[in-house]
């Protein structure tokens, strides 16, 4: 299944037109659809064409998720509240012993939120930026249990437009701030967050980002994997790790792919 996936995003990246993986005529419009569409809001997170880009961690690495998160103690007497997340969007979920049903791309959420407190304590007035948020799982999970000072989403227009819906479903402190790369201007951030889609773009958008809000950052935490083609140029991780002060290479738990790491940095 991930290599029919795999060889799937990688027809569509050979677009002359393609910016990223994502940026494809089937997913954007998928978006765009359910942003618009009642109907269409409530089981976008099972259709085929969103589940191609997202939602689509399997229930075995769900339960690795479930595992690694059973020694933070906060993390688990917080499971219900991060399960309203899948109040929304139709996804599929798995009935997992001693938990309840979970869609496992949330538990997937829920891992990032852990490694982000242990490695940079709390959250609470931070000033955030996600690169490539979905239809804002990431950031509800956070905001499920932390006070950011400000959120920044960046993505497509259409994928920000179906995050938009998805999180005013919610009662944030603060209403998330949404944004094209086009549209983000070069600021400052305590933590700069990307899972996978900044490592599936192409390296010209890529130094955008870095010029913009990545080298800026007082801390990070990027997702890397390696599926772009060759005609992206995408750095590689031992570049990015030379690029960005302070920035080391740690284990992807569970391992996802052969390739795929953590690249963190800051306090």
């Amino acid at each position: 299944m991930l290599a029919n996936l795999l060889r799937s995003l990688w027809r569509r990246a050979t677009s002359p037109v393609a910016a990223s993986l994502s940026d494809n005529d089937s997913y954007p419009a998928a978006c765009a659809r359910a942003a618009r569409d009642s109907r269409l809001f409530a089981c976008f997170r099972s259709e085929a064409a969103y589940t191609h880009i997202l939602e689509h961690v399997g229930a075995d690495l769900g339960a690795e998720y479930l595992r690694l998160l059973a020694a933070d103690r906060v993390i688990m007497e917080a499971l219900d509240e991060f399960r309203r997340n899948d109040d929304y969007g139709g996804p599929q979920t798995v009935d997992y012993p001693g938990v309840g049903r979970f869609s496992p791309t949330t538990l997937r959420y829920i891992k990032v939120l852990k490694d982000l407190k242990t490695y940079f304590g709390s959250l609470d007035a931070m000033r955030i930026c996600e690169i490539g948020v979905g239809y804002g799982g990431q950031c509800r999970v956070i905001h499920a249990v932390c006070q950011p000072a400000a959120y920044v989403l960046v993505d497509l227009p259409q994928a920000l437009l179906l995050a938009q819906r998805y999180l005013s479903n919610f009662s944030l402190p603060h209403a998330p701030v949404a944004c094209s790369m086009a549209q983000l201007a070069a600021a400052d951030y305590g933590l700069v967050i990307s899972n996978y889609a900044f490592t599936e773009l192409t390296r010209e958008i890529q130094d955008e980002y870095l010029s913009k809000v990545i080298l800026r950052a007082q801390r990070g935490y990027i997702t890397y994997n390696e599926i772009t083609p060759p005609s992206y140029r995408s750095y590689r991780a031992e570049e990015l790790l030379a690029m960005i002060p302070g920035a080391r290479r740690l284990p992807e738990a569970p391992l996802t792919h052969p390739a795929n790491c953590i690249i963190q940095w800051g306090p």
